[in-house]
């Protein structure tokens, strides 16, 4: 498909849009099917994450889609699907069409609550620990999860839940991976607004070696925390856990088999909000915790990002951010500092169209993969 052919279709399907507006289809009273779409061109810098000699390069995407929407009262659920159209003006060897699915029930009686969710994504784009020299890093993700919470009594809540996900590489030599986690944690109310926590993760990672290397990368971790999660001042809500984290490695090393195949850390996950405004907020996420890169060489990944959002209008809002992750790689010295900063302004003309511009600088210090990488976008949303 050529960008003429890509700007043609985009410009067919804003038409409708622009003219009727953000209504949907009314199937039932319950029921609502939209249809969607992104028309986006990027202006991407680095696009091999080469340290030198970098290739830049001018990018198309349209993104039609098709969005359904169920509420029936204690139960809700969203289903959405969408094709990822890429086309490069001068690395046409990277083009991709990519489809993403995802799929929402939750069920909410007041004393129990089920969430459920099932995703696919077919992904093209390198990382930091993944270069797509003169290739596409072709890889499927998938996940599934069902989390519940019971409330035992006034002041006690449980719960609970499984999740599955994978990653998939097609036609192209790195580690599958999959993990199950089963989280559960148990909260006691210290106030109307404030719960504490007491909870404990069991995670198994089974990793497709690619390598002659006789160790097996398959893992099982083990996260005992204690937390809270709630409002704690009028302007602060959130969730925070913090706590032992330990990886088992789950076979011996046949070259020595008397080592200690384990390795522990300080793990911690917590997501805040802080509002600030009526119109402006700020966010902060941290996590600590054990991971695998693409060769499936065990990892410990700390991550830290801080972004606000800023409402000028009720057209006009931007946002920003920055982010740090630091990686270190077990079985060698290598460690990654990958840091991260983005900004965007949205222009909502209607409630069925918006303009959006962004900027994203991305860094790598790494002694394998060090890169630096500028992307500027502009894009139209479309929701009828």
């Amino acid at each position: 498909m050529s960008c003429k052919s890509i700007l043609g279709i985009a410009a067919l399907t804003c038409g409708p849009v622009l003219v009727f507006g953000a209504a949907g289809f009314i199937l039932s009273d319950e029921t609502t099917v939209h249809l969607t779409g992104v028309a986006q061109v990027r202006f991407d810098d680095n696009v091999n994450f080469e340290e030198k000699n970098k290739n830049s390069d001018t990018v198309f995407s349209l993104i039609p889609g098709i969005e359904l929407d169920y509420n029936g009262g204690q139960t809700k659920g969203l289903l959405k699907v969408s094709e990822d159209f890429e086309r490069y003006v001068d690395n046409s060897e990277l083009h991709a069409d990519l489809f993403s699915g995802v799929g929402e029930l939750n069920f909410d009686s007041g004393k129990t609550k089920i969430d459920s969710r099932i995703g696919y994504h077919q992904m093209d784009q390198g990382s930091m620990t993944i270069r797509n020299v003169d290739q596409r890093v072709r890889h499927d993700l998938f996940d599934a999860s069902v989390n519940g919470m019971w409330s035992a009594s006034a002041k006690t809540s449980i719960g609970a839940g499984i999740m599955y996900d994978s990653t998939n590489y097609v036609g192209i030599r790195y580690a599958d991976n999959r993990h199950v986690s089963l989280p559960v944690d148990v909260y006691y109310g210290v106030s109307p607004k404030v719960d504490v926590s007491v909870g404990y993760r069991y995670r198994t990672t089974t990793v497709n070696e690619i390598s002659t290397d006789p160790r097996d990368y398959d893992s099982t971790d083990h996260f005992f925390n204690v937390g809270a999660r709630g409002e704690f001042t009028p302007k602060l809500k959130g969730q925070v856990r913090v706590g032992y984290g330990m990886r088992d490695f789950d076979h011996k090393d046949p070259l020595n088999p008397t080592a200690d195949r384990s390795t522990d850390q300080l793990s911690l996950s917590g997501a805040l909000t802080y509002v600030y405004s009526p119109k402006t907020s700020f966010d902060f996420a941290v996590s600590n915790d054990f991971d695998n890169s693409a060769l499936g060489i065990s990892q410990e990944v700390f991550a830290v990002r801080t972004g606000g959002k800023f409402e000028f209008t009720p057209q006009w809002s931007a946002n920003a951010g920055l982010s740090y992750q630091n990686t270190k790689y077990a079985q060698s010295n290598r460690e990654d500092d990958f840091f991260v900063g983005d900004a965007g302004v949205v222009y909502a003309m209607s409630e069925s169209v918006s303009f959006q511009a962004s900027y994203i600088y991305r860094n790598n210090h790494s002694p394998e993969v060090p890169f630096n990488n500028n992307i500027l976008s502009f894009g139209i949303s479309l929701r009828y």
